[in-house]
């Protein structure tokens, strides 16, 4: 389009482009009347104007052209010349011009290690950002000679309403309520609510697999066990997850995100374009550079670990070896993507480019071949050792347990053992560290195969253990988790972040097409996440059944009953007078209009009544110390902190401080601001709040510091003052033991059980109760070990085996806390849950501990609920919850019913 009048311009006139300078791309002035200004510079940013050396300025191009060319050019990308193909003899203003226009692309925009996604960092879920190669190309009128299978235009589709009952009768407004309703903190760690997803609803979402449908596969001689059918089904299907296609075939069949062009060149270039990315290569994309791996979804109790162990044995090779390519796609929280790490002969490696994990994705000449690393939960790591030792033959796989201060990071070694076991903690302290790659340990591994147990302590994308995961170097790839999506439907997402299964490990990507579209009820994003799932994750129940109909895995019978206890005269008058002081302090808050701004300290009433229900010495516990004189110290050592704190800094008063001083002389146990439970290992910060240190650690970034998630300040971990990890009491409770109603009950099935023999665990998940049982106990001559989260991996391996071995130890004391994750427990058959828990589903998760493969005995899970007590109460609000499926809830509707419930609790 002209500019210019009254100058001449002929057909076969060279033209020459110019680009606004970079400087106009600065940011305009925000003063009084900088706001048109800098529209107006903004809009002149993107003007390509042309002209020849005769007559000077001619005229501009078009602005779809201009923003499409512009950041090419700038970054010498493209150079691009013309000439006039039609003109009028005389121009006028706003004349058309046809110009030849010839773009000549840098060859190094597709070298191997370059990465041609232009978009905006800082925005990357920006619909009006554009990739400017794609976008040439459809202006060159260029099109792909082999399309890709799947775009994003695919997946624009018109929206469709999530109903609240599908085809398949699943809940699904109900879903959209659940999956909705966490939150997260300012550094993006998830706090969760009581409510967890329920297996019904996960059910729905991520399928169960029709085993008419799987074929078996045979284990290796080596494995030292038989397999149950639907276990050879398993180790088929992740058999061939790894396998992928045919590998002639793969290597001949394009990535189905890929298009494939062919340039007007002598040469007849073939340019490969990745629809999602932008990014663009000369090698040939091919299926190989698939995710291998998957999810392993099978629910507790199914024999996760056996299956994994088979298909150790079945194929155990060094990452990068020969037979073993896959280059896989790392895809960061700004949606760019790069492929990374193929070291196949035919497959050049290539290198990654990952926000959040640049420091240790750097291009790397090579990286050792290592064999499979298995990450794990601290408390499973001795069972893995021992489940491996005991069905893997001996002398095919060397183990080597990870762990420890002592531990060698000499990545030599690492490579020469067949399986490596470490646990997510020190896996998340080698990721913070500086120049982890080069200083040996996990990241300078190239692994054959890398297995997350218990995978979903992934689920916070933005954690610093799920950027350390992803950030691992691997061929295959598998998580293990019974519970793949727990809270929110973004669970998932960072378990295909770690498959690295394109386009679906790029945030802006998930977040656009299918997060955004579930909260919104679309139905597409529910549809597309089964889509993806259905080729990915395995799940079966145990109610699923086999061929002719029959369970897969039939156990010993489970029978669960509750017993309703009734509190003595005694208990119930201090129950009562305990209720009643709650209840003024609920009242007043109702009465205010302050109830869910007093949350923390209306469950800090419910948590006394619920302590009050298992024994009234709960309620006059206090922290100990060692000594009072401790705590004063500990007082001096918050004021001198504060006094020394910056100015930016929020101080605590000393009013605040003595308060909580005063709190741990009372006893007074409380919750933890992150995991809303009762404090375990709980540690002080120097700006005077206390967490469970687990909690804490594990919101950091960093394993040495990072920001008190309750005032936001900067916490080393060299600050922190461990609290209480025993309990004293205001009364000698040796001298003057008095047995409540709960525990009589407890004691009188456990005498019964010992006769005959039997096994049992007792969960609470107060650390103080137990304390409290531990006198019963021994003053009955009942023999008893104890496991929660004040023992190091060493202590729990030995209480696990020692309750599992000797046949005169009959009771395990175990926090819910400690208990609730994968191990297994089959020597007992007994399960006491001596305080219902507000999420029922860790409850399960602690007793299936008990039920499941191995165990031969029928299970009797009892749980103690004390008649007209809030633990009552409890129960009737879960059932309202579980009732409440008529459609998705506002968040006005959520607050509401959330002040209806704790009225319920008061009632």
């Amino acid at each position: 389009m002209s500019t210019c009048k009254g100058r001449i311009l002929k057909p076969g006139d060279e033209v020459e482009f110019t680009f606004p300078v970079e400087k106009m791309l600065s940011s305009p002035s925000t003063g009084k009347f900088g706001g048109g200004r800098g529209r107006q510079a903004a809009a002149c940013s993107e003007i390509v104007r042309f002209s020849t050396k005769a007559c000077g300025e001619i005229g501009r191009i078009p602005n779809e052209w201009a923003r499409c060319i512009l950041p090419l050019v700038r970054d010498k990308k493209i150079r691009i010349e013309g000439f006039c193909k039609s003109a009028p003899n005389i121009l006028g203003i706003m004349d058309s011009v046809l110009l030849s226009v010839r773009v000549y692309i840098n060859s190094f925009m597709f070298r191997k290690s370059h990465q041609t996604s232009l978009k905006a960092r800082n925005n990357p879920a920006d619909d009006t950002v554009v990739h400017p190669l794609p976008t040439l190309f459809h202006l060159l009128g260029l099109t792909p000679f082999k399309k890709a299978e799947f775009t994003p235009s695919d997946l624009y589709t018109r929206k469709r309403p999530l109903h609240g009952q599908d085809s398949s009768g699943g809940p699904a407004s109900l879903l959209r309520a659940n999956l909705s309703k966490s939150s997260s903190s300012a550094d993006g760690d998830t706090v969760e609510n009581e409510e967890s997803i329920s297996d019904t609803d996960l059910d729905y979402i991520v399928g169960l697999a029709d085993s008419s449908e799987l074929q078996e596969m045979e284990p290796p001689s080596t494995l030292q066990c038989e397999l149950r059918p639907y276990q050879k089904q398993a180790l088929h299907w992740m058999t061939q997850l790894e396998r992928g296609r045919n590998m002639d075939e793969a290597a001949t069949t394009l990535h189905p995100c890929w298009n494939a062009y062919c340039l007007k060149d002598e040469r007849e270039l073939v340019v490969y374009l990745n629809a999602f990315s932008g990014d663009a290569t000369t090698e040939f994309p091919s299926t190989l550079e698939m995710a291998r791996g998957g999810i392993l979804a099978d629910s507790m109790g199914l024999g996760k670990t056996i299956m994994t162990i088979s298909l150790l044995l079945s194929r155990s090779e060094r990452g990068g070896s020969s037979g073993s390519q896959s280059t896989s796609q790392l895809s960061s929280d700004n949606g760019e993507a790069s492929n990374i790490l193929s070291q196949s002969p035919t497959f050049a490696k290539k290198s990654a480019k990952f926000s959040s994990l640049d420091k240790l994705l750097k291009h790397k000449p090579t990286l050792i071949s290592g064999g499979n690393l298995i990450i794990c939960p601290m408390t499973l790591l001795g069972q893995w050792k021992a489940e491996i030792e005991a069905h893997a033959q001996p002398g095919v796989l060397s183990v080597y347990v990870y762990y420890g201060q002592t531990r060698s990071k000499d990545a030599k070694v690492l490579a020469r053992s067949d399986v490596v076991l470490t646990t997510y903690g020190v896996l998340a302290s080698e990721f913070s560290a500086e120049n982890a790659e080069d200083s040996g340990g996990l990241l300078s591994i190239r692994w054959f195969r890398v297995v997350l147990d218990e995978a979903h302590t992934i689920k916070s994308s933005k954690s610093q253990i799920s950027n350390a995961a992803s950030a691992l170097n691997a061929d295959r790839r598998w998580c293990l988790t019974g519970t793949p999506i727990q809270n929110n439907l973004e669970d998932i997402y960072s378990l295909l972040r770690f498959l690295r299964v394109e386009p679906w490990g790029s945030w802006a990507w998930w977040n656009k097409l299918i997060q955004k579209p579930f909260e919104e009820g679309d139905e597409r994003g529910l549809k597309l996440v089964q889509s993806i799932l259905s080729l990915i994750m395995l799940r079966r129940t145990k109610s699923s059944t086999d061929r002719e109909g029959r369970p897969i895995l039939v156990l010993p019978p489970a029978d669960i009953q509750v017993i309703y206890c009734e509190l003595t005269e005694v208990e119930r008058d201090f129950y009562d007078a305990l209720y009643k002081r709650s209840k003024v302090k609920f009242d007043q808050f109702v009465e205010q209009g302050r109830v869910l701004h007093n949350y923390a300290s209306i469950l800090e009433l419910l948590l006394r009544l619920r302590q009050c229900c298992d024994h009234p010495f709960l309620v006059m516990s206090r922290g100990d110390t060692q000594e009072f004189s401790d705590l004063n110290k500990l007082a001096k050592r918050f004021l001198k902190g504060g006094k020394e704190t910056g100015e930016g800094k929020d101080v605590p008063s000393r009013a605040y401080i003595q308060e909580v001083v005063e709190e741990l002389r009372k006893g007074e146990q409380g919750e933890c601001p992150i995991c809303l439970e009762a404090f375990e290992d709980a540690v002080l910060t120097p700006c005077a709040h206390r967490l469970c240190r687990e909690c804490l650690l594990a919101s950091w970034r960093s394993s040495n510091s990072g920001l008190c998630p309750v005032c936001r300040n900067t916490v080393s971990r060299q600050e922190l003052i461990t609290a209480p990890s025993d309990n004293r009491f205001q009364v000698d409770v040796e001298k003057n033991w008095v047995e409540s109603s709960k525990v009589s009950a407890l004691l009188s099935e456990l005498k019964r059980l010992r006769s005959v023999g039997s096994k049992s665990i007792v969960f609470s998940q107060w650390t103080a109760f137990l304390d409290l049982l531990q006198i019963p106990l021994s003053r009955s001559s009942i023999p008893f070990v104890r496991l929660d989260g004040t023992l190091n991996q060493q202590q729990r391996e030995k209480v696990i085996k020692k309750f599992s071995e000797e046949d005169d130890i009959s009771v395990l004391l175990m926090s819910l806390k400690a208990g609730g994750v994968g191990i297994n427990l089959t020597a007992a058959s007994n399960a006491f849950v001596m305080d219902p828990w507000w999420n029922p589903a860790v409850e399960e998760q602690a007793v299936m501990r008990v039920h499941r493969i191995g165990q031969t005995k029928q299970v009797m899970i009892k749980r103690f609920i004390v008649k007209g007590s809030v633990e009552e109460r409890m129960e009737a609000v879960q059932t309202r919850k579980q009732r409440m499926i008529s459609g998705a809830l506002t968040d006005q509707e959520v607050r509401t019913a959330r002040i209806e419930e704790l009225k319920m609790l008061f009632a």
